[in-house]
């Protein structure tokens, strides 16, 4: 796979995951 698609995905993956993590509250265990 090349390293663009790779990226790419590393990078919507940690924007989903900020996303999860700052619309959840911390007390529901967003922040492991």
């Amino acid at each position: 796979m090349p390293k663009k698609v790779l990226t790419d995905i590393d990078v919507k993956g940690k924007k989903v995951l900020v996303g999860v993590v700052f619309n959840v509250p911390i007390e529901q265990g967003a922040v492991v």
